[in-house]
């Protein structure tokens, strides 16, 4: 030290003297202080593997097969995780600012697929006018499988047999114009789709409505029926190669259509309606969402079938409204296969997380309702299935805005 210098901060004292007094010096002592110095705060390590997985996601979900099951998610978490993150990195002694700034970064970065219906905060509903539409669309769960059919399967557990009366009760009590139905359909052993024929019972249940049937899809009508096609996912799929229809099967167009196009007269005007039920993520002979089932030919059916989807809308000239269950979450990508024509319902919705699965403890919302702008959805909310289903049923009320 320079004379100075020693003048302004005293004689220097060696490291183990405080204050004339001697301290004995502790071997690993300057170890130990480099080591705190280096260590980083678990909050800063949450946060940026947090950054990390909503990174990989983003760029991931919707495109590669293998990333189905961190596609699991509850969507919630998108939020609800960078949240926690944030409150914790607050408190934190060391690199708050750090990790509350790499929480932040993913809370912005994920938070589209959290769910969350901000628009409804501000979402202001316009009257309905006096011919406004009511649609319904609802996955009925096997139809009334549970009571009657050939070769049933067991029920779920603590799942009591099905009131066929019931059910017909709970689709007439929603007085709807258009019902968009999935799961027109028995399951028998080893999975095996059963065709359903319930047709006199419909025109009993709903009498002067027209129908119309494809794959396990019914649509019913008030309205004039003029163009009924299902949409095959055969010409959209990779070479035609991962067509998912299993050797031997009686009925291959349970594996190739998955939505039913439905154009109706509406006194002047026609519109079309879509009734769409996308192949689930897991593969069909699991029960629940078994990661194990994932699979490549379920990924490669469900771009297939969204390809035909996305392409018929796009060539369709009418104004059009697209309901059901989709099987996919806000936290799923392949949802951006839609055509950016298709707007989504949910702002009409009074629910800030909306969610339609599983009925009885809803964290995925799964089902979806989407319209082409020149309708207007005056309301739109979730019908609970009172243990008719496992999936909420979509209620609308639409009309031609211009």
């Amino acid at each position: 030290m320079t004379a100075p210098l020693r003048a302004l901060f005293g004689p220097a004292r060696p490291p183990h003297m405080t204050g004339g007094t001697r301290v004995a010096a502790r071997p690993g002592d300057s170890r130990r202080a480099s080591g705190a110095r280096r260590r980083i705060p678990v909050v800063m390590w949450a946060a940026a593997v947090w950054l990390v997985f909503v990174g990989l996601h983003r760029a991931l979900s919707g495109r590669v097969w293998w990333w189905q099951v961190p596609e699991l998610v509850p969507p919630l978490a998108f939020a609800a995780v960078p949240i926690v993150l944030l409150v914790a990195a607050v408190a934190a002694r060391r690199a708050r600012g750090t990790a509350a700034a790499v929480a932040l970064v993913s809370l912005m970065l994920g938070g589209g697929a959290s769910g969350l219906n901000l628009a409804s905060l501000w979402h202001r509903a316009v009257p309905a006018p006096p011919d406004a539409i009511r649609v319904f669309s609802w996955n009925t769960w096997y139809w009334d499988q549970r009571a009657e059919g050939g070769e049933p399967m067991p029920p779920p557990t603590g799942t009591p047999p099905r009131d066929v009366a019931e059910f017909y009760r709970y689709l007439r009590a929603q007085d709807a114009d258009v019902l968009l139905l999935q799961e027109y359909v028995y399951f028998g052993a080893g999975s095996r789709p059963i065709r359903v024929n319930d047709l006199d019972r419909l025109r009993r249940e709903f009498p002067g409505y027209h129908i119309a049937t494809a794959s396990e899809l019914v649509t019913l009508s008030r309205f004039p029926i003029v163009l009924e096609r299902g949409l095959d996912l055969r010409p959209w799929a990779d070479d035609g190669r991962d067509t998912p229809v299993p050797p031997g099967s009686d009925w291959p167009g349970f594996y190739t259509v998955k939505t039913l196009r439905t154009d109706l007269r509406v006194g002047s005007r026609t519109f079309s309606f879509y009734n769409a039920h996308i192949n689930s993520p897991v593969g069909p002979s699991s029960i629940g969402l078994d990661p194990r089932r994932l699979g490549r030919t379920q990924h490669e059916a469900r771009e297939a079938n969204l390809r035909a989807l996305a392409a018929d809308i796009r060539a369709n000239p009418l104004p059009a409204v697209l309901a059901g269950d989709f099987n996919a979450s806000p936290a799923m990508g392949i949802l951006r296969l839609l055509p950016g024509r298709m707007a989504d319902a949910a702002p009409a919705l009074g629910s800030l997380y909306p969610a339609t699965w599983d009925d009885r403890w809803p964290w995925w919302r799964i089902d979806w309702a989407f319209t082409t702008p020149e309708i207007t959805v005056h309301e739109y909310r979730l019908v609970r299935s009172k243990g008719q289903s496992d999936h909420s049923g979509q209620q609308l009320v639409i009309s031609l805005s211009r």
